[in-house]
């Protein structure tokens, strides 16, 4: 029953009028489960990434697969969210590059702690890695703004 009575007024918090002002790159896998692919841009700061807030509360490598455990609040409308990679490398070793966590919450002001797993696909990254380097196998370690975690991405 209390379920019942939380769906219920989620249902009426939603606004259908309000859509994303930025494209999503990602899809619904799973109730919990967001996939998309990592963004390689010039500029991860840009203003025009959005920068509603995020926790990242743990982070993980699985395959060619960045999963992040995130929480935020809202509950009433869609959230967006893209992985950007910087397109110029730290060099060290391993490789370095640092990746930012974009949140669009499209103005969702209910106040619900949501936690979701995001998972995205690596492979833009390796292929950059890839051309940059000439190398078929490499190692770079991810620097997750928002997060202590420096997971090394291996293939």
């Amino acid at each position: 029953m209390r379920r019942l009575a939380i769906l219920l007024g989620l249902l009426a918090c939603a606004d259908s009028s309000k859509t994303a002002t930025v494209p999503d790159s990602s899809i619904w896998s799973f109730p919990d489960t967001k996939s998309g692919q990592v963004i390689i841009t010039k500029d991860a700061s840009d203003s025009r990434w959005p920068t509603d807030p995020v926790t990242i509360d743990a982070v993980r490598i699985e395959g060619d697969s960045l999963v992040l455990n995130v929480a935020f609040g809202g509950g009433c409308r869609p959230h967006t969210f893209f992985l950007l990679g910087d397109a110029v490398w730290m060099e060290s070793y391993p490789v370095q590059t640092g990746l930012r966590l974009a949140h669009e919450d499209n103005n969702d002001n209910c106040k619900a702690l949501v936690s979701r797993v995001l998972r995205f696909d690596l492979s833009p990254l390796k292929d950059t890695y890839r051309d940059s380097y000439q190398a078929s196998t490499g190692i770079i370690r991810l620097r997750i703004q928002g997060s202590t975690a420096s997971p090394t991405y291996k293939w």
